[in-house]
């Protein structure tokens, strides 16, 4: 059952801001406000507070990990890699952090490393279902070394914003390499490319890929299609995409965040429709 905003989590996480509030510079206040940059989608904040909280407390080690989530997603590949692997310097037996630094890799095109990585992540758990897929399907991939050198080249056209040739790159990967895992970023790159038809067709087939496989990227599909619908000029159908997300984040959590960037977008939205359907003056 979903929780309403002011659920046991959210009171817990206002005593302890409230406990820190007095010293906004403790090690505590600085990780909270980092934790807060993180759900709102805020990564650079939430890297250069997770930087800070990491150097004011050195043995929270978790927090490492916290910094690579932040610094992949700003596409600060290096910086995310030595976080991940201090963190593994100093926690050998965590297998969720070889299954990032995997991730990390995938996302990065470089197929044999993030195979090593999901490998390693194996044998210390072997049952560990995500571990399990994402190594088959690392295994499958190493018998293709073109579909590799593709997947890294697609990955240069994104960072470098090409996304026309990008696109192309990964139009193979998806229908004739099914490398299905591309689905995501392939329609992300089709809506930066400007086809939305096309684009609204993908996220579809991104929804069955999450549904089958990833149901954590759920939250990721709704997001997407009100970003998509947004940009069309369709604020109704967005609203809709938008609270949807909200909604599988909520499932997922226990409590709505309405500080958080899908809040932020349900708002902007509504003011957009009340400004169209607004009486004139």
């Amino acid at each position: 059952m979903i929780k309403l905003p002011f659920s046991e989590r959210t009171r817990r996480m206002a005593v302890q801001l409230a406990a820190v509030t007095d010293n906004a510079n403790s090690p505590r206040s600085i990780s909270l406000q980092a934790d807060a940059a993180r759900d709102k989608g805020n990564w650079a904040d939430a890297a250069e507070l997770y930087t800070k909280a990491i150097a004011a407390d050195p043995a929270r080690t978790g927090l490492l990990v916290q910094l690579g989530h932040a610094e992949k997603e700003l596409g600060n590949y290096d910086r995310a890699e030595t976080a991940y692997r201090k963190f593994v310097g100093m926690n050998p037996q965590n297998a969720d952090v070889h299954l990032q630094l995997g991730h990390l890799f995938s996302r990065m095109g470089d197929s044999q490393k993030a195979r090593e990585w999901y490998e390693k992540g194996l044998k210390l758990a072997p049952t560990d279902v995500e571990l399990i897929r994402h190594a088959n399907m690392a295994r499958n991939r190493s018998g293709k070394p073109g579909v590799e050198q593709k997947r890294r080249e697609a990955m240069k056209f994104v960072d470098a914003q090409d996304w026309s040739r990008a696109r192309h790159l990964l139009r193979e990967l998806v229908t004739e390499d099914n490398e299905r895992d591309m689905i995501a970023v392939y329609a992300n790159i089709t809506k930066e490319d400007g086809d939305f038809d096309e684009a609204k067709k993908l996220y579809g087939e991104y929804r069955e890929y999450a549904e089958a496989f990833d149901q954590n990227s759920l939250e990721d599909v709704e997001l997407q299609l009100g970003h998509l619908h947004k940009l069309a000029g369709d604020y109704k159908t967005a609203l809709s995409h938008y609270i949807l997300a909200r909604n599988v984040k909520a499932q997922r959590s226990g409590y709505i965040d309405q500080t958080g960037a899908i809040e932020n977008e349900i708002q902007a939205c509504v003011s957009e429709i009340y400004t169209c359907f607004a009486p004139p003056s």
